[in-house]
């Protein structure tokens, strides 16, 4: 078998290997592996668009990568710094500030549940539950982790509200990438459903 048959191979075993990882981190890690190979070949071949196609991908890992790791710092450093677990300050930084107008329905009932929500001032209303949230108030993660991510309920914005937005595919990746973040997750959906349950009510 020749190099260049070697190289191959070994750049699609370790594509491979990247798929089958758990966690974004480690699945990085292989694809910039994969990538390396990937410019070997290019340079020993020599092929060029290869070459510059493993440069290109190996940047992006390693950007996404470094990202990644950033993100378990600052999450380390800021559960050290307080001395107790995350709290929902240490989420805002990775939503998305949105203006909504008074009237606007955010999403309706069975809608797919594709963000989580932070009321920083205003109100929205949940049409079928006749339950009011306003400022400081986080809704939509229990859409998120349910079993069909659909909505349980039809927002409305009362009044002209200023909200911060997570998407979930963010929200699932750091809740798989990072145990801190997990737990305080999960905690947040057992007590907003203990408090539901008590009242009669399942938000979205």
């Amino acid at each position: 078998m020749r190099l260049g048959e070697i190289l191959v191979y070994a750049t699609l075993a370790l594509l491979l290997v990247s798929y089958w990882m758990q966690t974004i981190i480690w699945l990085r890690l292989f694809a910039i592996a994969a990538n390396a190979v990937m410019v070997i070949y290019g340079i020993l071949t020599p092929h060029y668009p290869v070459l510059v196609i493993g440069l290109v991908l190996a940047a992006i890992n390693a950007w996404r990568l470094m990202e990644m790791r950033r993100l378990v710092d600052i999450t380390r450093q800021a559960t050290a710094a307080s001395g107790a677990p995350l709290t929902l300050d240490w989420l805002l930084p990775y939503m998305r500030p949105i203006a909504i107008p008074a009237g606007t329905v955010l999403f309706h009932k069975d809608a797919p549940a594709d963000a989580m929500y932070f009321v920083s001032h205003g109100r929205v209303r949940f049409e079928e539950l006749g339950v009011e949230m306003g400022k400081g108030a986080l809704f939509g993660e229990i859409g998120i982790f349910s079993h069909d991510k659909r909505r349980t309920a039809t927002a409305k914005v009362v009044e002209d509200s200023s909200l911060l937005q997570i998407s979930d595919e963010k929200v699932r990746e750091l809740y798989f990438q990072n145990p801190e973040f997990g737990f305080f997750i999960v905690g947040l959906i057992t007590r907003r459903l203990m408090e539901d349950a008590a009242a009669g009510t399942l938000r979205p």
